[in-house]
């Protein structure tokens, strides 16, 4: 373990999670898309089909279409709300753009102004996401911002706005160009869009902790009786072995896509009309899972099962439609808040000299991965720049601003699932080997290298704790350092030897690679900047459904050298 407990524990923030509503009250994720063409314009801004700052970063240039919106000066009303509401954009800067939001209420948030904004900000020239969680002013209440999320990092949330006047929703820059595209909005109503329209039956059997219902059925009866809401309680005075079958008419008061979503500390799943909504599984308070289904206007049988488990009870069920809030069809009694969970988290220690930089082995599971990846350590610097490495295949897995990593499933409790998770924006990179011989310039890059082919041998560590990697490929012995370098992470592999083959540093993957200019390359979309010397012989190519930029190592006297910097 390379952090001392109390190192651990000046770096332990205990915050509340799972606040009652904070699970079920953003459910609906898909915002209806909001065409550029159906805003008004008003003086500097323009319709395009997409845009790229000028090598000065002076102005976008863009290309012609009606998906993006680029301009500056005059503020562009994104929207003027009645109600509730959710908003999604994608934002891109130029370097001298100061970017405002103004919401309905008329405070005036600059994004990328403030310290911690900073830290999360993309480089210019790159799409990044804004979202906006609005709760309008009811009659006696103040408006509230529930949530302002850049880069999927929170940075407001439940602030009381100071007056409760609903104009529109602005976003401007004075100083420099900017671009949006992708907005999505939709109304958040608090219409009711379900009710019990009889009491539920329940029985109750013994045993805990059972998955599957079926099994519970064969059980002990040791009780049954009906209740008017979906509530655990109604288990007072059984012994604490025990679960839970309920059964109910649930009408629905229009047709239509109809989302549930379950909050329960123990086993729990979902039933309509005899068709699993929600699979029954294994959850904490606060970990809820949801399931769609379409339903016809009237009656439908509603199915819940529930086994106690070792953590605290409770049990919650919530329906919602697209534009509303999700509804509860439980008794508040039933879904206590959950307990709050000290989140261990870990930074860089900017005054000690021997820990500015932190080093944390773990496992990693990447989105669509089915598979932890075991051998991984996470990089902390200062700086603010994050990275992981697959030690395995001395991948580069993904990089981050902001602050470093959330430990809390591998050092709370028993420690599962050991994942350690960035607290910052992810940019996730292509996650194999960098180094390959090929049969061809045209052969396919492999998924993933055997320990045959890649042998880790360790690392050294400089005074302030950044590692160098050392591993074989190939028949070369690569030393492998990735650093924090201005506005980039930059990656050294120092390689001597003799390699099998023509030997290949394959830079970037992804589903698009743009060259924005000499030695600068866009990637996925312009998630990401591969930097690397112009004079580089860099090839672009097609291969297995993705843009790759190759480099062939230029191996000289059995010495050679790469170098490039992602910047985010």
């Amino acid at each position: 373990m390379l952090l001392t407990t109390n190192s651990i524990l000046r770096r332990t923030a205990v915050l509340m999670l799972g606040v009652l509503l904070s699970a079920s009250l953003y459910a609906q994720s898909d915002l209806p898309a909001i065409a550029p063409s159906q805003l008004t314009l008003p003086k500097g801004w323009q319709l395009a089909g997409s845009v790229s700052p000028a090598a000065d970063g002076s102005s976008m240039r863009p290309q012609s279409g009606n998906t993006v919106l680029t301009g500056s000066g005059t503020p562009l009303t994104l929207l003027t709300p009645t109600d509730d509401f959710r908003l999604h954009f994608n934002l891109m800067t130029t370097p001298n753009a100061d970017v405002v939001v103004t919401l309905p209420t008329g405070q005036a948030i600059n994004l990328g102004k403030t310290p911690e904004m900073m830290r999360i900000m993309k480089a210019p020239g790159l799409w990044q996401t804004v979202d906006v969680w609005y709760k309008t002013a009811g009659p006696t209440g103040r408006s509230v911002l529930e949530k302002l999320v850049l880069n999927g990092v929170t940075v407001r949330e439940m602030q009381t706005l100071s007056n409760d006047k609903l104009g529109p929703l602005t976003i401007a820059s004075a100083t420099g160009p900017i671009a949006i595209r992708n907005v999505g909005y939709r109304v958040m109503s608090p219409r009711k869009v379900a009710q019990w329209s009889s009491p539920l039956n329940y029985t109750i059997v013994e045993g805990q902790y059972i998955e599957d219902r079926e099994n519970a059925r064969t059980r002990k009866v040791l009780k049954q009786d009906t209740t008017s809401m979906l509530n655990y309680e109604v288990s007072y005075g059984q012994p604490r072995q025990y679960s839970i079958l309920f059964t109910g008419k649930l009408n629905a008061l229009t047709t239509g896509d109809y989302q549930f979503e379950l909050d329960q500390g123990g086993v729990g799943g979902v039933w309509v009309d005899g068709k699993p909504v929600i699979p029954a599984s294994h959850r904490e308070l606060g970990q809820s899972t949801t399931g769609n289904t379409t339903l016809t206007a009237g009656p439908h049988t509603v199915e819940v099962y529930f086994s106690r488990s070792w953590f605290r009870p409770g049990l919650g069920l919530f329906v919602s439609q697209a534009g509303t809030r999700p509804q509860p069809l439980h008794a508040p009694a039933s879904l206590p808040e959950p307990d709050p969970v000290a989140v261990i988290s870990v930074n860089p220690d900017y005054h000690d000299p021997m820990n500015q930089v932190q080093r944390i082995r773990s496992f990693v599971q990447l989105p669509g991965e089915k598979a932890k990846r075991t051998h991984s350590m996470s990089v902390g610097s200062p700086t603010g720049m994050h990275y992981t490495v697959d030690l395995d295949q001395m991948a580069l897995l993904q990089v981050w601003k902001g602050d470093f990593a959330n430990t809390t499933e591998m050092w709370y409790e028993r420690g599962e699932p050991q994942l350690l998770t960035p607290l910052g924006e992810t940019v996730y990179m292509p996650g194999q080997t960098p180094l390959m011989v090929l049969a061809s310039e045209s052969a396919a890059w492999p998924d993933s290298v055997s320990e045959n082919t890649l042998q880790y041998k360790g690392m050294k560590i400089d005074k302030q704790g950044t590692p160098t990697m050392e591993y074989k490929i190939a028949g070369t012995t690569v030393m492998d350092a990735i650093k924090p370098d201005g506005d980039a992470l930059t990656r050294t592999l120092t390689l001597t030897g003799s390699p099998s083959g023509t030997l290949y540093c394959r830079l970037a993957a992804g589903t698009s690679v743009e060259e924005v200019s000499k030695g600068l390359y866009a990637v996925n979309d312009r998630s990401y900047y591969i930097r690397v010397d112009p004079k580089a012989n860099v090839k672009m190519r097609q291969s297995s459904g993705k843009q790759e930029l190759l480099l062939p190592v230029d191996m000289k006297k059995g010495a050679g050298t790469v170098q490039y910097s992602i910047i985010f």
